[in-house]
C-alpha cells in the first residue's frame, strides 16, 4: 500500500490579508486590477486579531425516530453564513482621509462591498492572478466607538457589525 497523503502545513502568521473592495464584476473570479483598485483598502492592519470574521455554522439535524427503530441518525439541515463584530483601530484626533481614519470613512451605515480574504502569502506581497482567496459579500452598520486591550494595552478603536447578505466564493483564483 502506498503511504498515505499528508499535505504540508501552511502557517498564516504574518500571512493573511483582508482586502475590502467596492466592487467586483465576478466574485468568483475577481481580477488583479479589481482586488488592487485604488478605491479598496487593504485593511489586515487596521483590524485587531480579535476581530469577528466570517463564519459558517450548518445544523445535524437528528431523524425522527419511528416506533420500530432501534438507531437514529442524522443528516445535514440549515448552513447559516455570518459576519460579526469588527474591531478596529480608530485615530479621533486624525485629519479626514488620513491612515487613523479611511476605514471607519469608507465603511459608514449601509455600506457594502466585498471582503477579499487571502492566506499563505506574505502579507507585504501584492495580490497576483492565479492567487486563491476568499470572497464575502458584505454590508455594514454604524461603527460605534470603544476601545481594544485594556488598561495599558488600549488603543482607541470603533466596532462594527457586518454581515454576509448571499453566497461567499471559497478558494477562487485572481483572473487576470
Amino acid at each position: 500500500m502506498a503511504e498515505p497523503l499528508r499535505p504540508n502545513s501552511v502557517g498564516t502568521f504574518g500571512k493573511t490579508n483582508w482586502i475590502f473592495v467596492t466592487t467586483l464584476a465576478n466574485k468568483s473570479a475577481p481580477s488583479v486590477a479589481e482586488v488592487n483598485a485604488t478605491s479598496g483598502l487593504d485593511i489586515s492592519r487596521i483590524i485587531f486579531a480579535s476581530s469577528g470574521k466570517p463564519s459558517q455554522s450548518t445544523n445535524r439535524v437528528t431523524n425522527e425516530r419511528r416506533l420500530g427503530d432501534t438507531k437514529v441518525y442524522e443528516r445535514i439541515g440549515v448552513s447559516n453564513v455570518t459576519g460579526g463584530t469588527m474591531t478596529y483601530a480608530f485615530d479621533p484626533q486624525a485629519a479626514s482621509g488620513s491612515d487613523g481614519k479611511k476605514w471607519f470613512e469608507k465603511i459608514p451605515e449601509g455600506a457594502s462591498g466585498f471582503l477579499i480574504e487571502r492566506k499563505g502569502i506574505a502579507r507585504a506581497t501584492a495580490p497576483a492572478a492565479g492567487q486563491f482567496v476568499n470572497v464575502y459579500p458584505v454590508e455594514f452598520g454604524p461603527s460605534f466607538p470603544t476601545d481594544s486591550g485594556a488598561e495599558e494595552s488600549a488603543e482607541s478603536a470603533m466596532t462594527v457589525e457586518f454581515s454576509i447578505p448571499n453566497e461567499v466564493a471559497i478558494n477562487v483564483a485572481i483572473a487576470a
